[in-house]
């Protein structure tokens, strides 16, 4: 049973549990004697048993869950880092938790937003809702679900999670194949998927904002029959919503069931599913820098401005997965797991947009078509076993893994310089309607095998994992009005080890340092027809963090070196092709710390600085920036609730972020400038309801996210106000 080995001591033995505060026994004692509906229980009643039984609640109480939502604003234990059941005090690499209770008194409704307090994070943070546009140390993240990669399609295809479908999110910071296989050497984000729980729980949310935002949610979960072997938990959500620029729609309809199966304490299987239809889904909306960050004669156009065909445009996406995981404990050392999905996704998208700087007359921009007809589809399977032993002093975890991916796209598309327009006096009726005139098959298989082993002599913890990777990526583009195609195949393999080294003093501080390595297939040829190797990633990593004794928090310092090779640039004797000589380094530190200070006070803090360049190129970005990438950011969230008092069950959280300027283009030409945001958030809990109120940009700043180029900047998002009411029991 899940709960039952959450409850077994780490091989650290005591570090693992908690200190029981009074507060804590109390709360024990009150639940071990009172049911659900404030009733005395049978064993409060019979005296002699309700003694037997306080044990056990005691342990069910005070040991991690870590696939769970976290303590208020803390997390101790995670798989994500390991795909074991580890401390995150002793994890090779840097782990960021978003807990559940982060998540609700934020106000979050996508995941750019639950994300603003993490270190190392930063995102569009404005209203292209189309899919997650997450980076991390200067490189995109990939998403993943459940520990299961959610690749991005090649086009615009893209799964979605939303945020209440989650019980909480993490952040592998820095190169993951060793464990995952394919990915950027950024790294990744997990979402861990709300699963059916023990305890009978019962929500229904209803949320109000600006930009006509309305929102229905209910989860409803706990055992279907007396003994549990069977639990159930069905989350839903319904959300229709404008955002700043009101041509822009944000519409979900989605629901989530799931079954556990428990025949015994040994075996847990859970079966998962999701449907999710998206009528609206965003829209893309680039600006120029020319009537956003530069002086115009003209004027400067706002957030709320569209620019693009709003009576053409448009994004309809249907999304579904089905899956399960699949437990096994041979016994008290060994076990076996095994994670299957199964995702599909219908999107049909037309898009006009701005794609030049402006014209002389200051007014005037090209307009660039597209459409697009996908039918994506995703099958993940991934097998490991753990095995916990012994040699002499030495106590191990090894862990040994098979996985499979393939993805597969066909896609009827189109695109093209439509015409001109001017943004000042905008007619789009006057552009001709992009038609389809390309169809693009691809697809993309993985197969891994990877082994891992932590090691633990006294208080020092050694991880070390290797993998091996084989891919074969096909790619079939064919014009429609000529049937002539093009194809592209490539087969690679790719070998990738992370080793990771800590020592765990008694006072609660673990320095340590690591080394891993990533590799990503880019599909593609040279003008030799040599086809594209994979990029790579490698980087070091150092630091310390702290879990204190005195309360309830976790800290943690890390400067890391990561380098990404075989980037595509500019072939110099054949400008229309491309060669692998780029090189680009990110260097930087980062700081976070999560803090339930008091019962009253939680904290989140973060500070990160990033130093990216391009370290080889054949282009004009050699020795720059890259764009997006701030140098600078931090974070600061404080949250206060009284228990006591006229004010009791009243909460008032703040939260203050900064970003630095980042590169405007390639070259450098231009920064955008940086911002400080506030957010502010207040919650009141009375009996089974808490009511709250979340206010993010409070002072409605208005600011550039980033650009790319001087044709594409993006609006950031201004304030936004949601008011929520939910009920449980």
């Amino acid at each position: 049973m899940k709960v039952e080995r959450a409850g077994k001591c780490s091989s650290s033995g005591e570090r693992s549990l908690p200190r029981l505060r009074p507060i804590h026994i109390a709360l024990m004692l009150g639940l071990a004697g009172f049911s659900a509906h404030g009733q005395e229980s049978p064993a409060a009643a019979s005296g002699t048993d309700a003694a037997k039984e306080l044990p056990a609640v005691a342990v069910r109480s005070t040991a991690e869950d870590p696939q769970g939502p976290g303590v208020g604003y803390v997390a101790k234990r995670s798989k994500t880092g390991t795909k074991t059941d580890s401390s995150l005090l002793t994890n090779p690499q840097s782990v960021s938790v978003v807990t559940r209770q982060q998540m609700d008194d934020q106000g979050v409704q996508t995941v750019d937003q639950a994300l603003r307090y993490s270190a190392g994070v930063y995102s569009q943070d404005g209203t292209d809702i189309r899919f997650d546009q997450l980076y991390g140390r200067g490189f995109a993240l990939d998403s993943y679900l459940d520990g299961l990669h959610l690749y991005q399609s090649p086009r615009f295809a893209t799964p979605r999670i939303d945020p209440y479908f989650m019980e909480r999110m993490e952040v592998l910071h820095g190169p993951a194949s060793v464990l995952y296989g394919q990915g950027s050497p950024g790294g990744l984000v997990n979402y861990v998927s709300k699963l059916p729980t023990e305890e009978p729980y019962h929500e229904v949310m209803m949320q109000v904002g600006n930009h006509d935002d309305y929102q229905l949610g209910f989860d409803m979960s706990g055992p279907v029959d007396k003994d549990g072997t069977v639990l159930y938990r069905l989350t839903g959500l319904a959300r229709t919503a404008e955002t700043q620029v009101s041509e822009i729609k944000d519409q979900r309809l989605a629901i989530a069931p799931s079954v556990t199966i428990r025949p015994n304490r040994d075996t847990t299987f859970t079966l998962q599913g999701s449907f999710q239809r998206d009528p609206n889904g965003g829209l893309f909306n680039p600006v120029p820098a020319g009537v956003t960050l530069f002086s115009n004669p003209n004027g400067q156009l706002g957030p709320d401005k569209y620019f693009g065909d709003p009576n053409r445009d448009g994004m309809h996406r249907t999304q579904y997965w089905f899956g399960y995981q699949f437990d096994q404990a041979i016994n008290d050392k060994i076990s076996v797991s095994q994670n299957l999905r199964y995702l599909h996704i219908d999107q049909h998208y037309y898009q006009t947009s701005v794609t030049s700087p402006l014209a002389a007359d200051d007014k005037t921009v090209s307009m660039w078509g597209n459409v697009d007809n996908e039918h994506y589809t995703q099958f993940e399977v991934d097998t490991h076993a753990q095995a916990r032993l012994a040699t002499g002093p030495v106590q191990h975890t090894v862990l040994f893994g098979l996985d499979y991916q393939r993805s597969m796209l066909g896609d009827t598309e189109g695109n093209s310089v439509l015409g001109k327009v001017n943004l000042y006096d905008p007619n789009f009726s006057a552009l001709p309607t992009q038609q389809a005139n390309t169809r693009l098959d691809y697809s993309l298989s993985t197969v891994g095998v990877y082994a891992q082993d932590e090691a633990r002599w006294r208080n020092w913890v050694l991880t070390f994992g290797v993998r091996q990777d084989w891919t074969g990526g096909n790619q079939q583009t064919t014009l429609l009005s000529s049937g002539s195609t093009s194809i592209y195949h490539s087969n690679n393999h790719a070998f990738t080890w992370r080793a990771g080294l800590a020592y765990e003093f008694d006072n609660g501080i673990a320095p340590y340092v690591s080394y891993s390595k990533s590799f990503q297939p880019v599909l593609g040829a040279t003008y030799s027809g040599a086809p594209f190797a994979p990029t790579t990633g490698k980087q070091v990593e150092a630091g310390v963090r702290y879990q204190p004794k005195g309360f309830d928090g976790f800290f943690s310092l890390a400067v890391f070196d990561l380098t990404q090779d075989n980037v595509s640039v500019t072939d110099p004797s054949h400008p229309t092709f491309a060669v692998q000589t780029g090189q680009i380094r990110s260097r930087g530190v980062e700081l976070e710390g999560h803090a339930n200070v008091t019962e009253n006070v939680k904290l989140i803090a973060a500070y990160t600085y990033l130093n990216q360049e391009v370290t080889n190129s054949t282009m004009i970005n050699l020795g720059k920036r890259p764009q997006i990438a701030p140098r600078n950011t931090a974070s600061l969230w404080a949250d206060y609730t009284f228990h006591s008092g006229p004010l009791r069950n009243f909460g008032l959280g703040s939260g203050v972020r900064y970003m630095s300027s980042s590169a405007g283009d390639a070259a450098n030409t231009f920064e955008v400038p940086g911002r400080v945001l506030v957010d502010l958030g207040a919650h009141y809990d009375i009996q089974n309801w808490r009511l709250a109120l979340n206010v993010n940009n409070l002072f409605n700043r208005e600011y550039i996210s980033y650009c790319t180029t001087a044709s594409v900047c993006y609006w950031g998002a201004t304030r936004t106000v949601l008011g929520t009411a939910r009920y449980q029991w």
